[in-house]
């Protein structure tokens, strides 16, 4: 029988008032794909912390190529052969591409850094994934998705015989995403032992070998991939059948205009025209270098258009910054919310008022701090934010939670237009259920919601209608239920809508 590339026996972690995992088996054969599914929290993230040498397990043994291994440092497991791409990027934001990827293993020529050695082998990663980034490039000035590519490069640099994908095309646009596929399927022909976590059940129907399931820190069952279906892997995870995943469409059509964009431009954004009314949740698509980012810092005023005319409910309303964006009632959900939209130290109370503390009414006196906080929980516990208590850090809590707080602290400031920059990345499955049905009801009461995303079945199953971008400006406008090779073909600038035409 073949050896296991890497076998992990009785695995069990607590952490205080949680037991996270609860003696757990898994094994991952040389040149197999061998995927891990659960719901945030199920103790995915903690079994791989374990086997990268972050967490000490309080029990259980791994095995790597047959031999014993103990780890108490990252660096242990990388030496082992292990090569762990996290969910959370661990990046040096003001270093460059090549810098951050040779981070702790530089090379040297004649007792001095190598720098062209670097640059040179980082392209050659960067071009095995697809991606056209300059090495010399700082990390700081790339999108997330950019990020995202620069952290699997780093990855792949150690030409690891384990290697752990986790969330690894969260990030990533439909183009970007296939890249990765072909190269996991082209690492699982060189012999590599693949562990892919995902919540993206086409991806994981699409290239595992077998698929886990993991439930409150339990092992529920392992089998070959060819043997389930993605129903039977979602009722695994949640215990339920999610038949209604996607929220039905309105039956009332839009209302009135709460917010139009005429012809507006800036250094990333051409010609845009735009129009979210009432009751209709607006999706965008593109390619990440599309502009689709761009139009939502400008919407928000985070990168603000300098030509153009914007209106709010009929009148012109110019929009400089984040600030004046909220004081008229647009609240935004970043695409990266751990830097962008959340005080990881703070409570998840805290994280949920920051809006309301900002006003100058009931909410800013420190006399309405009780009045304030019953009206948070309300708002938190309607969308249903799991934590033992709201006074907890919300870096503690799962990634869904955390995205649910975002919303709740939109919802209780009432705003009328909601801006959502990849909602459900890194989100499990049930979670984004929940999401979705919270942004029908939003719009459904009468408001609007901007939603941009590279999920492409998630823009087609929750928008009324689908704005594709395309170098800066709206290629084409598709109706609810489009298909992904029309969305796709606009991304591609096929079929592009000039000016007095319709989409071919």
């Amino acid at each position: 029988m073949t050896v296991p590339a890497l076998e992990m026996t009785g695995i069990c972690k607590a952490f205080p008032g949680v037991l996270a995992l609860d003696a757990v088996n898994f094994d991952c054969l040389p040149g197999e794909v061998h995927a891990i599914c659960g719901e945030n929290g199920a103790g995915k993230s903690t079994l791989m912390k374990v086997l990268g040498g972050s967490y000490r397990a309080d029990s259980g043994e791994i095995h790597i190529g047959g031999r014993v291994a103990h780890f108490t440092h990252p660096q242990q497991a990388k030496a082992s052969g292990i090569s762990i791409i996290h969910q959370e990027l661990s990046l040096l934001p003001y270093r460059s591409v090549a810098e951050n990827i040779f981070m702790g293993c530089e090379p040297s020529r004649y007792g001095f850094l190598d720098r062209h050695a670097m640059r040179r082998r980082t392209a050659t990663l960067l071009q095995r994934l697809g991606a056209d980034i300059d090495p010399d490039r700082q990390v700081a000035s790339l999108s997330i998705a950019g990020q995202q590519l620069v952290e699997i490069a780093k990855a792949l640099l150690l030409d690891a015989k384990v290697l752990v994908m986790d969330e690894p095309t969260a990030a990533l646009d439909g183009r970007d995403a296939q890249a990765l596929l072909h190269l996991v399927r082209s690492l699982k022909g060189e012999g590599v032992a693949i562990v892919y976590i995902s919540h993206r059940m086409p991806e994981i129907m699409a290239i595992a070998d077998r698929v886990t399931v993991l439930k409150d820190g339990r092992k529920i069952w392992t089998r070959p991939r060819i043997e389930v279906d993605i129903g039977a892997i979602v009722k695994a995870m949640v215990g339920r059948d999610l038949r209604d995943f996607y929220p039905q469409a309105p039956a009332a059509g839009p209302g009135q205009s709460l917010l139009a964009i005429e012809n507006g431009s800036n250094g990333m954004l051409r010609a845009i025209n735009l129009d979210v009314r009432a009751g209709e949740i607006v999706g965008i698509a593109g390619l990440e270098d599309s502009g689709k980012a761009a139009l939502a810092q400008a919407i928000v005023g985070d990168v603000p258009l300098s030509k153009g005319v914007t209106t709010r409910k009929g009148k012109p309303q110019a929009i400089g910054s984040p600030r004046e964006s909220t004081a008229l009632g647009i609240g935004y959900l970043p695409g990266d919310r751990k830097r962008e939209g959340l005080l990881l130290r703070q409570s998840v109370r805290d994280n949920a008022l920051l809006t309301l503390r900002s006003m100058s009414n009931v909410f800013a006196r420190p006399q309405a701090g009780a009045f304030a906080d019953r009206h948070i929980d309300q708002a938190l516990r309607a969308i249903d934010v799991r934590a033992t208590d709201f006074g907890q850090p919300i870096g503690s809590l799962s990634g869904g939670n955390q995205q649910k707080a975002i919303i709740a602290r939109w919802f209780a400031r009432q705003s009328d237009i909601l801006v959502f920059v990849e909602p459900t990345r890194g989100i499990d499955i049930a979670a984004k259920a929940a999401i979705y049905q919270a942004m029908r009801d939003f719009a459904d009461a009468g408001r609007g919601i901007v939603v941009v995303s590279s999920d492409m079945p998630e823009l087609i199953g929750i928008s009324d209608r689908i704005l594709v971008m395309h170098q800066g400006g709206i290629a084409g406008e598709l109706p609810r239920g489009a298909g992904e090779e029309a969305v796709m073909a606009l991304s591609l600038g096929i079929g592009m809508r000039h000016k007095g035409e319709a989409v071919a």
